[in-house]
């Protein structure tokens, strides 16, 4: 029987209904948030234990061959270095202790030998601070003049911008482990023609609480200005660079010179001695005398050439400013003249495009001796810090300030006395005691680096920050 035209009205009317309710059901679905769970992993958050506070001193002066001259390849100690270490603190005792040299056929008499100075945990955790320097004056044949350096803290990537290995120069790398467990070291060395091939570079061991010894010359032999790349793929050591001259029959001095700044855009090397420029001028025409000449090395790790700013002002209020554009190519190791300054006391700083690394070099000719000095360049340092002066004539801290205005230091000795010094900006200096410790307190954070120059002897080395502590954790089980 057909169906009734209400009845058919009637099935569509209620189909139409029906699919209108289910696409409302669709839309309600989409619009409306669908139920959902959230979860939170578990977690904890761990503060590691303050650990130790590690400097390590290189020890005494090497040289190649023993005692009697003998021995061409042997690598000997000669002497004692004096090593200073300060907390600011006379209730705070540091931690000292010597360390191995395997490499020291002449086997450095336990006073004297490389050293591991510490800064207790608990004294770490309550924000004191401590510094170490060691200092020595020799004269044992051709090894003769005055060095001085910080005990620095172990890396895993150092830059040593210094050293030689051409005739009458000899270098050294001196690799200081103080931890308890071993490293393993990697040296690379760059030229005035890039890297240079050098296979015994690769995986040196280095044993806890030791100090290995390295012949640069044995990695890079004849080259006039090397960049020395130091990376620890196990452990972290402190690096240096122990350079020697001799011009002819003449010696003409020793450094031992520590890592410069990590590269970046803007470096700067404070208390640059220009000294005995009229003695030292007709003696740049003799062939072998070309580095008594005042220099800035500099070298580009990356890729790309860099465009370099540099500008050389004196050290003193109303000072000379100069301002040269040097062009860099990445690779490769470049020294650029400081010419035309007379005596005096400078600051360079080099404003580049890429990142690069420098150090300047500086020679002084006076009273009959003949040394020179490395300047690596500085770091920023946090407002409180110490400064340990080792025995060496006429001590200079040369501050930088670069904050645009005037520092205020309160230096405080540790026999008490204090002094309080403004310094405007730019790179100003004051005289401390040799021999001593310091501890500094600025108002606003600074550079800083200690020189040395008189009778015919000059050295430098830069003031560090501590690497930052361990940050807190969090461990998901």
């Amino acid at each position: 029987m057909a169906a009734s035209p209400l009845r058919t009205a009637t099935r569509v009317v209620v189909g139409v209904v029906t699919a209108a309710a289910a696409a409302g059901v669709v839309s309600a679905a989409v619009l409306l948030p669908l139920p959902g769970v959230t979860a939170t992993p578990s977690s904890f958050t761990v503060d590691p234990a303050a650990a130790e506070e590690v400097r390590a001193c290189p020890g005494p002066l090497v040289r190649l061959s023993d005692d009697s001259g003998q021995d061409a390849t042997a690598i000997s100690s000669v002497g004692s270095a004096d090593q200073v270490a300060t907390s600011g603190d006379s209730g705070l005792e540091l931690e000292l202790s010597t360390l191995a040299s395997p490499d020291d056929s002449a086997g450095a008499a336990a006073a004297s030998a490389p050293a591991r100075v510490a800064l207790p945990a608990d004294a770490v955790s309550s924000g004191a601070v401590f510094a170490a320097a060691q200092s020595q004056s020799v004269s044992s044949g051709d090894l003769v003049g005055f060095a001085a350096t910080a005990c620095g803290e172990a890396s895993d990537d150092s830059w040593l911008v210094a050293g030689s290995t051409t005739v009458g120069r000899t270098s050294f790398v001196s690799l200081t482990n103080p931890a308890d467990v071993a490293a393993v070291v990697d040296v690379t060395v760059f030229g005035d023609t890039g890297a240079v091939e050098a296979p015994g570079g690769r995986n040196i061991d280095v044993p806890a609480r030791s100090t290995r010894i390295l012949s640069l010359a044995g990695l890079a032999p004849d080259l006039a200005a090397p960049v020395v790349h130091v990376e620890a793929s196990v452990g972290a050591v402190v690096a240096a660079v122990q350079q020697s001259v001799v011009r002819g029959l003449e010696p003409g001095g020793v450094e031992l010179v520590g890592a410069t700044a990590p590269p970046a855009t803007t470096q700067t090397v404070a208390g640059v001695e220009i000294s005995g420029s009229s003695a030292i001028a007709p003696l740049l025409a003799d062939s072998g005398n070309e580095d008594l000449q005042p220099v800035l090395r500099m070298f580009v790790p990356g890729d790309d050439p860099a465009s370099v700013t540099v500008t050389v002002a004196e050290e003193r209020t109303g000072g000379a400013s100069t301002e040269y554009r040097v062009g860099l190519t990445p690779g490769i190791v470049t020294e650029f003249p400081l010419e035309d300054l007379p005596d005096g006391t400078y600051a360079v700083t080099a404003d580049s495009d890429q990142p690069i690394v420098m150090a300047a070099r500086t020679s002084t000719v006076a009273d009959g001796a003949s040394d020179f000095a490395w300047y690596p360049a500085l770091q920023t340092l946090d407002e409180t810090f110490a400064v340990a002066t080792a025995p060496g004539p006429t001590a200079r801290l040369h501050v930088v300030n670069g904050t645009g205005a005037d520092v205020v230091l309160t230096v405080t000795a540790d026999d008490g006395e204090t002094q309080e010094v403004t310094f405007v900006p730019g790179t100003r200096s004051i005289t401390l005691q040799s021999s001593t410790g310091y501890t500094v307190t600025s108002s606003e954070p600074v550079a800083a680096m200690v020189g040395y120059l008189g009778g015919g002897r000059s050295s430098a080395f830069a003031l560090t920050p501590p690497a930052p502590p361990s940050a807190p954790l969090v461990v998901y089980p």
